[in-house]
Parts: C-alpha cells; sequence; structure tokens
C-alpha cells in the first residue's frame, strides 16, 4: 500500500517494484465495502461516489448570532461512508485518509474565495490527546487541500490550551461554553490577512466559530470555515 512519501530515485524505482508485486498479489481492499480499491488504496470508486456530497455550508453555522467567519462550507454529509472514513482517520491511524480526502476537498472548492487564502489553520489538538492519537486529523485534511491549492499549512499559530471533554454527546449551547476559551494565538503580530480553518466535522460550529472569532479579534481581515463533513438536519 502506497502511503508514505515519495522517494528518490534509484529508491523510488524499488520501493514502486516491491509495491506493485505486493498489490499484486495482495491488492488493497476497500475499508467499506471490502472489495479490491481502485480509487484510493483504502477505497473504492463505488464506495466513493456513493458518500452523498453537500459543498454548502451547514444550517447550523447560522443559528450562531454575529458570525464572525466570512463563509462557512463542508465537502459531505455525514452519513455511513464518510462516519466510517472519519473513524479510520481518528482512530484507526490512518492519516493518509485525510490527505486524500483533503485532496478531493481541494478540487472541488478550488475556486472559492478560501483557496485565496494566506494560509490553511488545522484545528489544533491539546497536545495530550496529540500524543495519544500520534497527529492531528484536521492538519491531515489540510496537507492534502495544500497539495491542490498551493496554500501553506500552518500549524504553530494556535494552540488549544485547554483539555476539552468531548464535545459528542454535548448540545449546541453545552458546545460553546465547552469549548470558550480554549485556544490561544501563539503570535499576535503575525496573523496573516486572510486565513481558512479546517476541521474534520462541522455539527454546532461551536470550535471553529470560536477560533473564527479570535482571529477576527486580532486582526485577521478574511477568515474562511472548510470542514470534511456535517450532519444532517435529521441526525
Amino acid at each position: 500500500m502506497r502511503t508514505g512519501k515519495p522517494l528518490s530515485s534509484p529508491a523510488q524505482k524499488i520501493t514502486s517494484f516491491l509495491s506493485a508485486i505486493t498489490d499484486f498479489f495482495f491488492p488493497p481492499l476497500c475499508c467499506i465495502c471490502g472489495k479490491v480499491s481502485d480509487k484510493y488504496p483504502f477505497l473504492c470508486a463505488e464506495c466513493l461516489h456513493s458518500c452523498t456530497e453537500f459543498a454548502e455550508a451547514p444550517d447550523t453555522a447560522m443559528l450562531h448570532t454575529e458570525h464572525p467567519a466570512d463563509d462557512v462550507a463542508c465537502m459531505y454529509y455525514f452519513d455511513e461512508y464518510i462516519q466510517k472514513l472519519v473513524h479510520l482517520l481518528k482512530y484507526q491511524d490512518m492519516p493518509f485518509v485525510g490527505e486524500c480526502l483533503g485532496e478531493r476537498i481541494g478540487r472541488v472548492f478550488r475556486d472559492k474565495p478560501a483557496a485565496g487564502s494566506d494560509i490553511l489553520l488545522p484545528v489544533p489538538l491539546h497536545p495530550l490527546r496529540r500524543r495519544e492519537r500520534g497527529y492531528n486529523q484536521s492538519a491531515c485534511i489540510a496537507r492534502g487541500i495544500a497539495k491542490i491549492w498551493k496554500v501553506p499549512v500552518e500549524t504553530r499559530l494556535l494552540k488549544r490550551c485547554r483539555n476539552t471533554q468531548s464535545q459528542t454527546r454535548l448540545n449546541r449551547e453545552e458546545r460553546q461554553k465547552n469549548i470558550r476559551g480554549a485556544f490561544q494565538l501563539r503570535n499576535i503580530k503575525k496573523i496573516p490577512e486572510r486565513i481558512c480553518i479546517i476541521d474534520d466535522v462541522f455539527t454546532t460550529g461551536a470550535t471553529t466559530l470560536e477560533i473564527a472569532g479570535l482571529l477576527r479579534e486580532s486582526g485577521a481581515k478574511q477568515v474562511h470555515i472548510l470542514t470534511l463533513a456535517t450532519p444532517r438536519k435529521d441526525q
């Protein structure tokens, strides 16, 4: 399975040859349906096309007063396919899932205003959670987008200074209270004018909109929010 960084020749040729042999005898399987993957090392084309594209602003973003972001957009509905992929990305040590999906997001939104941002800002994890997981899933998605947009990913501008409880079982008001004051900018003097915040799932928007407000207060002129998925209204 080819998921690492490219190597230089002749090491690259040897690695490609060995990968081709491995894939011939042990072809990668789709993590959703179990068939041979023909699109990505973890996903077949049929399951990819079954993911429900959304590519709009979630309704929950409009529930926030004095919306601090210029726009909010999500690539997919958080259906059973995307839920499975997000689980693999976050809990099964498969960061390449985020990068591949990030590249797809980048292609779909490459003509949108967010693509003109100065930096991509992935929502940071608290250091304890970052060590547990080994990587930041939002940064993986951002790196995939960056390959298409040619916009740098900035992971040092913002830090999570409080290890908040999981937002999963909290309602909108509880999420806002839980996340308030959880982030801090490392260097306010170096805030880029145009920033695109990247996250995996936009549920109520408490996290990303908290960050957007902080960036606005610190001098950012444009703040965009772009995420992999958002739940349906009936979820």
